[in-house]
């Protein structure tokens, strides 16, 4: 029985953000606690990069506690939630999601500010509400407030609330928000999702190209002989014609898709958060799995070809791996210190990464050897690209700012010609068009082509939630682009 009145946060706005305060006893909430202590907690940081939270976590799987915490829950939780178009069903009440995340935040530990995830469960049943009890009390720990934000850049607090042992607090996944860093002691608690569902969308006969996307995030679309294919937070690689026409669905990968490479004309590779890295090879017309590489210990973030049959990709666990389609690493290479972003290769076997550590860095790939570090002490580059003609190294950073360095004849020296402020929020994806011109993708949700001598913004595209991936295919002259809003768009440029 829920003991006390609701508390709504944000009275004055359609966004639901309301706590239960006692709303489990403490005898329960020690018993929860005690659960998760016996398993043991992790850091994060395989699945998540220090910028953005470095708590450790719990994941349990456990589909009658869940249906336990929702029927204890279920009186104070809206039966419905409007629909997200005109034309659309409206949401319905169905369950809390069975997958249950304990965290442990101890002094010096965050969760910056974010948006919470959507879960998928299907098309029609997708997570709408977050759900968090708060385990113990603040008189145990300094800090660790509960901070809402009206958007990602606002400096003021909206609303803000103290963990008291047993509070349940439920709020809406589009309110940005964040666990405020702890001075001292530990905080625990327990997260979930609140699922809704609604009914089919109608999709008409001459819908939009590459509808409907994907469930959640797309992370990369790339092209592959005369298809595209894209891969995102449902774990489906999809497989489309140029013109937007679904052709084969693959699946394999037990966590999210974030990276994709061709290798050649027949082989694709795929990397994913489950740290594996699968190979799929053309046959009879169609894409089949052959192989699944173990060779990092946590996230798979990027893969690059190197040649027909060796590539490099870069991870989580900071290392670079430069191996063969069949698993055997040729080299290991270590130096990073954080999460490696990108990895770019260059002439003359060489290869340039950079890192969550702010460092860039130059390696010879033939040799497994560490060549120097061409920029450090400064804001994350999470986006990279190399134009041979002119031998420029283009990143993009998580302060918003496109770089442009050259190389020297022999590739030992770096100097940096141009920086320029590109988006708000991190830059996230480059491709190279030609001519002088180039697009960029960033957390503002925009696609931004400029005029690269000049730094001119020459035209601005958008899509509802981050640009993760560029695209271009020359022949075609498309840029495609992915977002984390689920959509591929493709754009005629001007």
């Amino acid at each position: 029985m829920l003991p006390s009145p609701v508390v709504h946060l944000l009275p004055d706005s359609d966004l639901r953000c309301f706590v239960v305060p006692g709303a489990f006893s403490p005898a329960k909430c020690a018993e929860l606690l005690e659960s998760a202590v016996k398993v043991g907690f992790q850091g994060a940081g395989t699945h998540y990069p220090t910028y953005y939270r470095n708590n450790e976590r719990l994941v349990v799987d456990d589909e009658q506690l869940a249906e336990q915490l929702f029927a204890a829950i279920r009186p104070v939780l809206p039966l419905e939630l409007p629909a997200d178009e005109p034309a659309a069903a409206p949401w319905y009440l169905r369950m809390l999601n069975s997958r249950l995340r304990f965290c442990r935040y101890a002094a010096g530990q965050y969760f910056h500010r974010h948006l919470d995830g959507v879960h998928h469960q299907s098309a029609t049943v997708q997570s709408r509400l977050t759900f968090m009890i708060y385990l113990n009390d603040a008189r145990e720990f300094s800090g660790g407030r509960t901070l809402f934000y009206r958007t990602k850049d606002d400096p003021t607090v909206w609303a803000e609330y103290q963990p008291a042992r047993g509070d349940l607090i439920v709020f809406d996944h589009r309110i940005w928000h964040e666990g405020e860093q702890l001075g001292s002691g530990e905080k625990f608690v327990l997260r979930s999702d609140i699922l809704y569902e609604t009914a089919p969308a109608h999709q008409p006969a001459d819908a939009e190209p590459f509808a409907p996307g994907h469930l959640g995030y797309i992370w990369q679309v790339v092209p592959f002989g005369t298809a595209v294919v894209s891969a995102g937070r449902d774990k489906v690689i999809k497989v489309w014609d140029r013109n937007g026409q679904l052709q084969q669905q693959l699946h394999g990968h037990q966590n999210s898709v974030l990276s994709l490479c061709p290798l050649s004309a027949t082989i694709l590779l795929s990397g994913s958060r489950d740290t594996t890295i699968k190979v799929w090879e053309q046959q009879r017309g169609a894409l089949a799995l052959v192989r699944t590489l173990t060779i990092h210990a946590a996230t798979v973030l990027a893969v690059v070809a190197l040649t027909d049959n060796l590539f490099a990709s870069s991870a989580a666990d900071k290392t670079i791996k430069v191996s063969d389609v069949y698993g055997n690493v040729q080299h290991t290479l270590t130096g990073h210190t954080d999460w490696v972003w990108q990895v770019t290769p260059l002439p003359h076997g060489r290869l340039l990464s950079s890192s969550e550590d702010g460092t860039l860095r130059l390696w010879d790939w033939h040799q497994g050897l560490a060549l120097g570090i061409i920029s450090r002490n400064q804001p994350p580059v999470h986006a990279l690209l190399f134009e041979p003609t002119q031998r420029l190294l283009i990143s993009g950073d998580c302060a918003g700012c496109i770089e442009v360095r050259q190389a020297s004849a022999d590739y030992a020296h770096w100097t940096l010609q141009q920086r320029f402020t590109a988006h708000r929020g991190i830059v996230r994806t480059l491709a190279w068009l030609g001519n002088g011109r180039l697009a960029s993708g960033g957390e503002d949700s925009k696609v931004k082509i400029w005029q690269l001598s000049s730094g001119h913004c020459e035209q601005e595209m958008h899509h509802n939630d981050f640009v993760q991936a560029l695209s271009w295919v020359p022949a075609s002259s498309q840029l495609f682009s992915a977002s984390y809003d689920g959509k591929l768009r493709v754009w005629k440029l001007a």
